[in-house]
């Protein structure tokens, strides 16, 4: 039985390493429902390069370089689908053509790599491809952690593959820089190939928990943005909508400016039920949601109360102002009417307007005059608003 170099030995440790994490994203890919695609593609990349690294050490012990050649068109496939996986998990486009092209490029180089004239522009190549196949996923999940995900911690998840990058980019330039010598190491138990081991066993167990995390990340995304929002509509819920008002109160006393809410109850809701049926309803509702998701500005802040009451807190805004936004949500419902199973009907709303008063007043007082101003809305013949006094 041939003796295994230290490096040999590592490089068939971290083969191991890979199987086991493939077989994990396997066993995901059947228990997870989200983004199954992108699991099965991080399967593919730990099971491709597991067989690579088993592909290096029997390139050594046999001096075989078409073994050597496979090897790195499998750890490239391997990085590609990584890479693809990561895209597809953060919304990007990943055409499947572009990482074709790219596996017949590396076939072309890896082939040519066989002969010794060729390997440092093998190494150099191959390791300045991984280097930004790296690069270019550290990006993506960056972006995605900070921009979608909102984590203010978002770049340490980019960190692991930035590093990775490093070393193959340095790998890279040293086989431009130095090739005679990166030749001579390619099939050596030299300090270049120990290095490139540690390198492997360390990188490939972070780059599976970068992408652990960036799952788990989404996931907690997710349920906090369940546990805040209102399943029917996806507006934001009575809760999160409590917090945000009191939040505001705080920072219009302290700032001394003013800020409103709307208090919104849809006309003889309950006639479209008995009606129509409760998904009829249901879809107006969410009609009505997707209204005032147009109308209302960017910065203020639209939910469902409860039943078809809704309510949009309205920083910055006078009571005059209000009143404005009260009428325009009146209007869009007039020019933009419901329509179910081929009958348009006109939905109405009665709105009630409260402006907030000051230091000495509270969101639970403001709350209820902007109710009672609905409730007179109501009494006074509906498909109208009225101001809180």
């Amino acid at each position: 039985m041939p003796t295994l170099s230290a490096t040999e030995t590592a490089f068939l440790m971290v083969a191991c390493q890979q199987a086991v994490l493939a077989l994990g994203w396997g066993v995901s890919a059947v228990a997870l429902r989200m983004d199954r695609r992108s699991v099965v593609q991080w399967a593919g990349y730990a099971l491709l390069t597991g067989v690579a690294l088993v592909l290096f050490v029997w390139a050594t012990q046999t001096l075989s370089e078409e073994a050597r050649a496979l090897g790195n068109v499998c750890v490239v496939a391997g990085m590609m689908l990584m890479q693809r996986g990561v895209r597809q998990f953060v919304g990007q486009p990943a055409p499947v053509w572009w990482y074709a092209l790219m596996l017949v490029g590396v076939m072309v180089v890896a082939w040519f790599g066989m002969s010794a004239h060729h390997g440092a522009m093998r190494v150099a190549v191959i390791s300045g491809l991984l280097g930004l196949l790296c690069l270019a996923t550290g990006w993506d999940v960056y972006t995605y952690a900070h921009q979608k995900l909102e984590l203010r911690w978002g770049f340490v998840l980019a960190v692991p593959l930035v590093l990775g990058a490093a070393v193959f980019l340095v790998r890279s330039g040293r086989a431009i820089a130095a090739p005679s010598t990166v030749v001579a190491e390619i099939t050596a138990n030299s300090a270049l190939n120990k290095g490139s081991a540690v390198v492997f066993l360390v990188t490939a167990l972070v780059f599976h928990l970068t992408l652990v995390a960036l799952v788990g990340a989404r996931l907690m995304t997710e349920l906090s943005r369940l546990s805040r929002h209102d399943s029917l509509t996806e507006l934001l819920n009575r809760r999160a909508l409590d917090d945000l008002l009191r939040d505001e109160a705080r920072r219009a006393t302290r700032a001394n400016r003013p800020f409103a809410v709307l208090m919104i109850d849809a006309d003889y809701f309950k006639g479209i039920n008995d009606r129509f049926g409760h998904a009829a309803g249901d879809e107006a509702l969410r009609h009505l949601a997707q209204i005032l998701r147009t109308v209302m500005r960017d910065i203020d802040r639209v939910g469902r109360f409860g039943g078809e009451e809704f309510i949009v807190m309205l920083p910055g805004t006078s009571a005059s102002e209000a009143v404005s936004a009260a009428e325009r949500l009146r209007d869009a419902l007039l020019r933009r009417p419901w329509a179910w199973q081929g009958e348009v009907l006109r939905l109405t709303v009665s709105t009630g307007v409260a402006a907030w008063r000051g230091p000495h007043d509270e969101v639970d007082m403001l709350l209820k005059r902007a109710d009672a101003a609905m409730y007179r809305a109501k009494s006074l013949g509906r498909d109208r608003f009225e101001l809180g006094q």
